[in-house]
C-alpha cells in the first residue's frame, strides 16, 4: 500500500514539475513577445506571405466576401484583446494570414474572364503589341486583342479583357504600339502536364494573358502605332532605345560576350547559347542572366557613389546642400531608366521596388538597410502579385536578402564597423572574407528552395561567386553605367571594349566550375510542405533571434522532418496531352520515356527523379514500340506495364499487365478489372481529369489511388482541362 502511495506521489510530483516548466515557458514567451513589439510587424509580414500562398492550396475556393468577413472578425478580436499581449499577437498573426488570403482572392476574382478553353487551329487576330521579347530565332510578342475570329460569344462577352502571347519569326519588323492582324493558331492556357509539374498557366493568368499561340509564317499586316497616343509613344520610345542599345552592343562586341552583355543591359537572353546558359546554371551563376537585385543594386550603387563622390569634391556644394539625398534621387532615376531598358520583367520590378524603398528611407533619414524595409518591399510585391510567393524568384530573392540583412545587421556588423580606419590590405582581406561568408549564408538559405524547384544544388557556386561578384561590382557594372551614359553621344565603343574581357572572365569561370561535376548535387523527392515548414522556421528564427520566442518552431521542424521522411514520389507519369509519359524503375535507376518526348519536358522529369543530364544516355531509355511493354522492379515488387496510343486487343493487355494505359482510346473498364489489371488509364481519364501520377511500387491487391491534375491543381480559372476552365 505504501509503495502504491509512493508511486502516486511521484506521478503527481512529475506532473507538477511538467506544469511548472510549461507555465514558465509560456511566461517567458509572453515576456519576450510583450517587450519586443517591434518584431510583430515582421512576423505579420511572414504570415501575410503564408496567407497569399495558402489561398492557392485551400481545398475549396474562398470568396472575397468570405475572406473580408473573416479578416474583419480577426481585426475586431485584435482590438478587443489589445491589452493582452499574447492574445493580441495571435489575433494579429491570424489577421495577417487572412489578409494574404483576401489579396489572393481579390486578384483571382478580378483576373481575366472567359479565357479560351479550346484550340483555334486557324484564326485571325487583330490587336496592339504591348510587349516584345526576342527568343533566338523567334520573337515573343504580347498583344492586346480587339478581335479574335472563332471565339464563342460567351467568351467574347462584348470585350476581351485578356492579352494574347504569340510567337513570330525572328526577323519580323515589329515595335511596341504597332497594330497587327495575324493568321495564327491559338491555344488555351496549358495546365501542368502531370501532378507536381510547374504551373506556368497560373503565372500567365496573373500576368493578364489568356491564350498563347504562334503566327503562320509571315501572314500578318502591320499598322504603325498612333503617334498621338502619349503612352504608346513612351513605350515605342523605350523599345527604340532598347533596339538601339542592342545594335550598339552588336557593333562593338562579338561572340558569346555579346549575348551576355545584352542579357545584363537590356534583359535579352535570346542570344545566350544553351551551352553557356547550362554552364551558368551548373556553376551557380544563373542569377547573372536575370536582371534582379544584384544588377539593380550594383547599377544604382555605382551611380550613387559616383555622383556623391563628385559632389563631395566641390566644397561649396558639399557643405551647403544635402548631396547624399541628391545622389539617392539620381540613383532612383537611374534605376527607373534601367527598369525600362531591361524590359521591366517581374524580377526587375521586384528589385526596383526593394531599392525604391531603400532610397525613400534614405531621403527620410531612416536606416536604409533593415529587415523592416525588406518586409515593406515584400508586402508591396505581394499586393501587386500574390502568386509570386509560390515562385522560385520571389523565394530566392527575399530569402537571400533577408538572411544577409539579418546577419550584417547583427553578428556581421562588427565586420563593417571602422572599416575606413583599417589599412587597404586588411580591408581587402575583410572584403574577400565577407564575400565568402555571404556565399555560405546565401547557399545555406537558398539550398532547400533551389533543390525543390530545380532538383540540383551547386555547392561550388560559393567559389564561382567569389570571382563573379567582384568582377561584376568593380569591372562590368561600372562600365555598363559608362556605356549607357556615352551611347547618346556615340562614344560607347571604348567602354564596351573594356567590358568585354570582364565578360570573358565570367564565362571562363562558369565553364571551369561547371566542369566539376562533383560540385553539383542532384536531389529529388523534396516535399513542398516540408520545405515550406523549414523555411518558415528559419524565417521565424531570423526575425526573433531569442531562444524563448523560437520555441514554437520546434514542433514545426519536427513536423517538417516527419513529412519529408514519409514523402513518397510517384514513379509513373502520364501527361494530359495523351502523348507523353515516363516510368521510373528505382531498382535499375532507369527512366523509361515515350518516343517523341520534348527535350524541355524530359529535362523536367529527369530533374524530378534526380537524373543528371550527362547520365541521360545511360539512365534514360526511349520506348520505340507501340504498344510499349515494360517490367519494372524486382522480386515481389515487380510490375508489368503496357502503354499504347491505341490498344487493338485490350483484353490481352489487361490479362498480362498490372497497369494498362491507352492514351487515345477508351478501355472496357469492367471487363479489364475482372481480368486482373489493377490500374486502368485511358483517353477518358486523361481528357477530363488531366495528367496522372501514381506510385508503381505501392501497388497491392487493392486498387491504388491515381492522382490527377484536376484533383491536385484544383478548380481554378487558369486550369483548362477537357475544354472546361475551373470556376
Amino acid at each position: 500500500m505504501s509503495g502504491r502511495l509512493l508511486d502516486i506521489r511521484r506521478t503527481t510530483s512529475n506532473e507538477n514539475y511538467i506544469k511548472q516548466h510549461l507555465v514558465g515557458l509560456f511566461s517567458q514567451m509572453t515576456f519576450v513577445v510583450t517587450n519586443q513589439r517591434n518584431k510583430w510587424f515582421l512576423s505579420s509580414v511572414l504570415f501575410f506571405g503564408l496567407g497569399c500562398g495558402l489561398f492557392f492550396f485551400l481545398p475549396a475556393r474562398i470568396s472575397v466576401s468570405q475572406a473580408a468577413l473573416a479578416l474583419i472578425l480577426l481585426i475586431s478580436g485584435f482590438w478587443v484583446s489589445r491589452r493582452i499581449a499574447m492574445a493580441a499577437f495571435a489575433f494579429q498573426l491570424a489577421a495577417s494570414l487572412m489578409a494574404g488570403v483576401l489579396v489572393g482572392a481579390v486578384h483571382t476574382e478580378f483576373g481575366p474572364k472567359n479565357i479560351p478553353t479550346k484550340t483555334l487551329y486557324s484564326t485571325e487576330i487583330t490587336g496592339t503589341i504591348i510587349a516584345l521579347e526576342p527568343r533566338g530565332k523567334r520573337i515573343r510578342a504580347t498583344l492586346r486583342p480587339s478581335a479574335i475570329d472563332g471565339l464563342p460569344d460567351n467568351q467574347i462577352d462584348g470585350q476581351i479583357d485578356w492579352n494574347v502571347r504569340l510567337s513570330f519569326l525572328g526577323d519580323s519588323d515589329l515595335a511596341i504600339g504597332d497594330r497587327v492582324t495575324v493568321k495564327a493558331r491559338l491555344f488555351p492556357l496549358k495546365p501542368p502536364s502531370v501532378p507536381g509539374d510547374p504551373d506556368f498557366a497560373r503565372n500567365l493568368y496573373f500576368s493578364g494573358i489568356g491564350a498563347t499561340g504562334f503566327v503562320f509564317g509571315r501572314q500578318f499586316d502591320v499598322q504603325r502605332g498612333d503617334k498621338d497616343q502619349f503612352i504608346s509613344d513612351i513605350w515605342q520610345y523605350i523599345e527604340v532605345l532598347r533596339q538601339s542599345v542592342s545594335a550598339t552592343i552588336s557593333n562593338h562586341i562579338i561572340g558569346p560576350e555579346a549575348g551576355i552583355a545584352k542579357a545584363l543591359i537590356i534583359g535579352e537572353r535570346g542570344e545566350v547559347v544553351s551551352e553557356i546558359a547550362e554552364d551558368l546554371r551548373k556553376s551557380g551563376l544563373a542569377h547573372l542572366l536575370a536582371i534582379s537585385g544584384l544588377h539593380m543594386g550594383l547599377l544604382c550603387g555605382t551611380v550613387f557613389f559616383l555622383i556623391r563622390y563628385g559632389l563631395a569634391a566641390i566644397p561649396s556644394i558639399a557643405l551647403r546642400y544635402p548631396i547624399k539625398k541628391w545622389s539617392a534621387m539620381a540613383a532612383m532615376l537611374a534605376g527607373l531608366i534601367y527598369l525600362g531598358l531591361s524590359g521591366a520583367t517581374i524580377p526587375t520590378q521586384r528589385a526596383f521596388v526593394m531599392l525604391l524603398v531603400v532610397w525613400v528611407a534614405l531621403l527620410l533619414d531612416r536606416r536604409a538597410i533593415s529587415l523592416r524595409l525588406v518586409g515593406v518591399a515584400a508586402i508591396v510585391v505581394l499586393l501587386l502579385r500574390p502568386d509570386a510567393v509560390l515562385g522560385a524568384s520571389f523565394q530566392l530573392s527575399f530569402a537571400a536578402v533577408g538572411a544577409l540583412v539579418a546577419f550584417y545587421d547583427g553578428p556581421g556588423r562588427t565586420w563593417l564597423d571602422r572599416q575606413g580606419m583599417r589599412p587597404w590590405y586588411e580591408r581587402a582581406v575583410f572584403y574577400i572574407g565577407g564575400l565568402l561568408v555571404t556565399g555560405v549564408i546565401v547557399t545555406a538559405v537558398t539550398a532547400p528552395i533551389i533543390g525543390y524547384h530545380f532538383g540540383r544544388i551547386s555547392m561550388l557556386g560559393i567559389i564561382a561567386n567569389l570571382v563573379a561578384i567582384p568582377v561584376m561590382a568593380f569591372w562590368v557594372m561600372p562600365l555598363i553605367v559608362a556605356s549607357l551614359a556615352l551611347m547618346p553621344f556615340g562614344l560607347a565603343g571604348l567602354s564596351l571594349a573594356a567590358m568585354t574581357p570582364g565578360l570573358t572572365v565570367l564565362l571562363k569561370t562558369a565553364s571551369l566550375i561547371a566542369d566539376q561535376d562533383w560540385g553539383l548535387w542532384y536531389v529529388s523527392g523534396l516535399d513542398g510542405m516540408a520545405v515550406s515548414g523549414l523555411l518558415c522556421a528559419i524565417a521565424w528564427c531570423v526575425i526573433w533571434r531569442d531562444r524563448w520566442a523560437i520555441a514554437p518552431m520546434v514542433p514545426v521542424l519536427i513536423a517538417a522532418m516527419f513529412i519529408q521522411s514519409n514523402h513518397q514520389d510517384a514513379d509513373m507519369l502520364v501527361s494530359g496531352d495523351r502523348e507523353s509519359w515516363a516510368v521510373f524503375d528505382d531498382h535499375a535507376r532507369t527512366l523509361h520515356v515515350s518516343n517523341g518526348l520534348s527535350g524541355f519536358q524530359k529535362s523536367i522529369w529527369m530533374s524530378r527523379f534526380g537524373i543528371r543530364p550527362e547520365e541521360m544516355d545511360q539512365q534514360v531509355q526511349t520506348c520505340q514500340s507501340d504498344p510499349c511493354f515494360l517490367t519494372v522492379g524486382q522480386g515481389h515488387d515487380k510490375q508489368k506495364i503496357i502503354i499504347a496510343s491505341q490498344l487493338d486487343n485490350p483484353f490481352y493487355a489487361c490479362r498480362n499487365a498490372g497497369i494498362v494505359t491507352s492514351l487515345q482510346s477508351d478501355l472496357p473498364k469492367t471487363l479489364c478489372e475482372k481480368s486482373g489489371a489493377k490500374v486502368l488509364i485511358d483517353d477518358d481519364v486523361l481528357w477530363w481529369q488531366g495528367g496522372i501520377a501514381l506510385r508503381v511500387r505501392d501497388l497491392t491487391e487493392e486498387k491504388p489511388s491515381v492522382q490527377t491534375v484536376r484533383s491536385a491543381a484544383g478548380e481554378w480559372p487558369w486550369i483548362v482541362i477537357g475544354g472546361k476552365a475551373g470556376r
